[in-house]
């Protein structure tokens, strides 16, 4: 017969048990719910739901995601003596993808490439004619504000709607790629920071039984997107911190 002690010890695991599963089950039932004005109250008690790979239908036939997609920053900045000069360029997805690589257990963050690349290139396309404007190659000492960049867009073509949303994705990147540079190298005077898109197919499926060396070769060629120089968007001090913190751990 177990004794007293051990009977209680039985009983509070069973109670924690418990109390776990009804946890759960009210955190599966608020992340089922239709959006609402409580949603966003109960999104820090229901985000553990979330799958870091979330599923895309896109991943199977007819059309399948099968390339590697990469977002790169490169920073200008101005020296002592009044020129400027650029960074090498920074590959932020590298960054994010240690967080899965070698990595079974650990903390898990949005991935940010995956929101980003896809809104960022359907919008580009949506430009039209305008745009030879996103990807001119300004002269990072001579980056036009945004709003001038907006009446650019529209002057070439652009509808105020495709130009709107353009520049929300744009800026988007630009804010995290000044927040990386700045925590990278917090002393030097931003002038512009300027985006990079990175595609580059995967091993085709005759190739897969090579080398890593041969799989590496019989990959399509990379082919990449640079945007024109922007002027720098930095986020609040806590954001700051924040993706510095994270740059440094993963990096």
């Amino acid at each position: 017969m177990p004794d007293a002690t051990t009977s209680r010890w039985r009983l509070a695991a069973v109670l924690v048990v418990v109390v776990l599963a009804l946890t759960h089950v009210v955190a599966v039932t608020f992340a089922a719910l239709p959006p609402n004005r409580y949603s966003e109250h109960t999104t820090g008690l229901t985000s553990y739901l979330r799958p870091y790979f979330t599923q895309n239908w896109r991943l199977f036939a007819p059309n399948p995601i099968s390339d590697d997609r990469h977002l790169r920053f490169q920073g200008a900045y101005r020296t002592a003596d009044g020129s400027v000069k650029t960074t090498d360029w920074v590959d932020w997805t590298d960054v994010e993808l240690d967080l899965v690589h070698h990595r079974l257990v650990g903390g898990r963050a949005g991935y940010i490439t995956s929101k980003l690349y896809t809104p960022m290139s359907t919008h580009y396309a949506a430009l039209g004619t305008a745009v030879s404007v996103a990807n001119r190659p300004a002269d990072p000492d001579d980056v036009p504000s945004w709003a001038d960049l907006r009446q650019q867009l529209e002057d070439a073509g652009a509808t105020p709607g495709s130009a709107t949303l353009y520049l929300r994705y744009d800026r988007a990147a630009v804010r995290l790629a000044t927040d990386v540079l700045t925590g990278r190298w917090p002393d030097r005077d931003w002038v512009a920071v300027r985006i990079a898109q990175r595609r580059q197919g995967v091993t085709p499926y005759a190739a897969r039984h090579g080398s890593e060396a041969e799989r590496e070769r019989a990959r399509p060629a990379p082919v990449e997107r640079i945007d024109g120089w922007r002027r720098p968007v930095a986020g609040d001090e806590a954001e700051r911190k924040s993706v510095a913190s994270f740059d440094r751990g993963h990096r």
